[in-house]
């Protein structure tokens, strides 16, 4: 008769709180810490790839606070509605077209543009 009275989990007289205290009537208590990201534990090395990864990620995007005038705000809200995007993405889209229609081509603002490059220049030698 005791022996079923420590059995029937509904007469178990353990806190439904408490995490810590080992169950004796049946299940295993849980590692303390986060679970692993893959099957096991990463080693230091792959900590560390894993965090030069993340780090060289994070600084491939600039972040930048800038203050909007009412007019511009706006333009801003105008154009994620007409887009259906964030404003991150409606920023760089912006800037993107600005730097495209001031260069006349889809290179960058600040690269050298080959074809100029290659022309030959037309000053008399000195």
């Amino acid at each position: 008769m005791l022996a079923a009275l420590l059995c029937d989990p509904s007469l178990c007289m353990k806190d439904p709180c408490d995490h810590y205290t080992f169950d004796l009537i049946g299940g295993v208590r849980k590692k303390p810490g986060r679970k692993p990201l893959g099957e096991r534990a990463m080693t230091p090395a792959e900590r560390k790839r894993r965090s030069r990864e993340l780090r060289r990620n994070r600084l491939q995007e600039l972040s930048v606070t800038v203050e909007l005038t009412r007019e511009a705000q706006k333009s801003l809200e105008k154009m994620i509605e007409w887009w259906g995007v964030s404003k991150k993405e409606a920023i760089n889209r912006a800037l993107q077209i600005a730097c495209q229609s001031q260069t006349g081509r889809t290179g960058t603002l600040f690269e050298p543009d080959p074809e100029f490059a290659a022309r030959p220049s037309r000053r008399k030698p000195g």
